[in-house]
C-alpha cells in the first residue's frame, strides 16, 4: 500500500464518512482473517466515500495508485479491497489522468466537482 495525501481508516468507514472528494463508494463490511486462518472477524458498515487523496501518493506528481493498494489502513483495507470499489477506483483514477492531461495540470490540481461530475456522467454513484 502506498501513504497517500489521506489515508482511509476504519474510524471513516465506522462513521460512513462522505468526505468532499468521494470518487467512489463502499459499504462491504470488514473482514479480517486471523492469520492462522481459524477464523474471520467480520464487522458490518454503512455506505462510506473513498477519497480521491487515498489515491495520491505522498511526495510523487502525477502518479495515481487504484485498487488495493490505495492509502488505508489495514482494517479499512478489509473493507475496501473487494473487486466492486476497486474497479471504481480504477475509473475514478483514468477519468482524472484524462482530465489532467486534457488540462495540462498536475493531477493534484485538478477540479474535484469537475471530477465527480464527470464519474456521474459516466453512471457512477457517489451520494453526494
Amino acid at each position: 500500500r502506498i501513504i497517500g495525501e489521506y489515508t482511509l481508516t476504519i474510524e471513516d468507514l465506522r462513521t460512513g464518512r462522505m468526505p468532499e472528494d468521494v470518487i467512489a463508494l463502499s459499504g462491504y463490511p470488514v473482514d479480517i482473517h486471523s492469520p492462522d486462518g481459524k477464523s474471520v472477524n467480520l464487522e458490518h458498515v454503512p455506505r462510506y466515500g473513498i477519497p480521491f487523496r487515498t489515491l495520491i501518493p505522498k511526495g510523487l506528481n502525477n502518479v495515481l495508485v487504484a485498487g488495493r493498494s490505495l492509502s488505508a489502513t489495514h482494517e479499512a483495507l478489509a473493507s475496501v479491497r473487494v473487486m466492486a470499489p476497486c474497479m471504481a477506483m480504477g475509473q475514478a483514477a483514468g477519468t482524472a489522468a484524462a482530465m489532467a492531461l486534457k488540462e495540462i495540470l498536475p493531477i493534484r490540481n485538478i477540479s474535484i466537482p469537475a471530477l465527480q461530475q464527470q464519474l456521474r456522467n459516466q453512471g457512477a454513484i457517489l451520494g453526494v
